[in-house]
């Protein structure tokens, strides 16, 4: 599965966003949805297969970005040191990485002010670390940058369960997490500190981003059961991200629209897909399917068309909002003998490419 590198290179010019002279803010995503992939790695290899799917646009991390580990921690992915905030070379890189097969980047992930969430002493330099990394990504043109607000993932309810042919189906339930301690180095946090310390986060950064030209994008709380080692997911409900949208009214405070987190709450999709698209605080979409038992606890993420989201209806309200940014396929399942999840994802693709044909 190889293209030749020097002829993406020879289409580039036409596929690529214009560079941005220093200080210009971010080109604004405009016109119909437009079908993004992940990189993890940002290797070649995934680049190679972005563009053979046919995909033009890329989601991936920014420098420092994040993974977790079983506990549910946050930490760098691939292990190594970044000192945050984002450099501007550094994130021109990666551009320039996307750029090199004929790509373009839109959407890349912050990570690393944990200080803020964990209301800890070094909090008010990491929320000028996240400001100024928002500035660089308005300088070099991302348009838009997601971001988690976690002082824990919910890790650990998560296991595998077979699905149709052999399949591997990420699955979820909390009786599988529900009485695990509390880390020490973490402690307990309650709602009210959580919210008192994002709210305050928003109304600093928000003004960034507006002067910036970047839309800022959370993602719900994933997995989203109520309490997870004695820290309250003030994210894993839709009260919650209405909240987020209520304490600035902004284009620029948006969130990662999940369709199948929100499905995994017990929520109504299409309602949520109306409410925050007609205040323009869909930032970023996730777009998969999961058959839900209990909400908030007990689920399993299935294929794009095996779930119970009726995907072209979701697809229909996105389009009816206006909706004009990146839709992401999201949580693949594993195909038996796959390398790199290439049969998951070339499956999400080519549903989701049939169904925008029917828009």
């Amino acid at each position: 599965m190889n293209i030749s590198r020097r002829n993406l290179l020879a289409t580039a010019g036409a596929l690529a966003v214009p560079a941005l002279v220093p200080g210009a803010r971010a080109a604004e995503l405009t016109g119909g949805m437009k079908l993004t992939m992940p990189a993890p790695g940002l290797t070649d290899q995934v680049l190679n297969f972005i563009a053979l799917m046919g995909v033009e646009w890329v989601t991936t991390s920014g420098p420092g970005g994040p993974t977790y580990t079983e506990e549910g921690r946050v930490v760098l992915a691939g292990g190594g040191t970044f000192e945050p905030p984002w450099k501007e070379a550094d994130v021109r890189k990666i551009k320039d990485q996307v750029e090199a097969f004929g790509l373009k980047l839109g959407n890349l992930m912050l990570h690393d002010f944990r200080d803020a969430v964990l209301g800890r002493p070094g909090a008010d330099k990491a929320i000028e670390q996240v400001c100024e990394s928002i500035r660089v990504a308005g300088k070099v043109g991302v348009p838009v940058v997601e971001y988690n607000w976690y002082a824990l993932r919910a890790m650990g309810g998560y296991y595998k369960k077979p699905g149709r042919g052999g399949a591997l189906l990420a699955a979820h339930d909390y009786d599988r997490s529900k009485d695990l301690p509390v880390l020490p180095d973490v402690g307990e946090h309650t709602a009210a500190q959580l919210w008192t310390r994002y709210e305050r986060f928003l109304k600093a950064v928000v003004p960034v981003a507006e002067r910036a030209g970047v839309r800022l994008a959370v993602h719900p709380n994933d997995p989203p059961p109520p309490v997870y080692r004695g820290i309250e997911q003030i994210l894993g409900s839709v009260e919650g991200l209405r909240r987020v949208c209520e304490t600035v009214k902004s284009p620029a405070n948006g969130i990662t629209f999940d369709t199948g987190v929100t499905r995994e709450m017990g929520s109504d999709v299409i309602e949520n897909i109306k409410w925050f698209g007609q205040r323009d605080q869909i930032n970023h979409v996730h777009f998969r399917n999961v058959l839900m038992e209990v909400p908030r606890r007990k689920y399993t993420e299935t294929f794009i068309d095996a779930g119970d989201n009726d995907m072209l209806a979701c697809l229909r309200a996105l389009h009816a909002t206006g909706y004009p940014r990146l839709l992401h396929p999201d949580h693949v399942p594993e195909f038996p003998g796959d390398i790199g999840q290439h049969g998951g994802w070339g499956y999400a693709v080519g549903q989701i490419r049939t169904m925008l044909r029917q828009l």
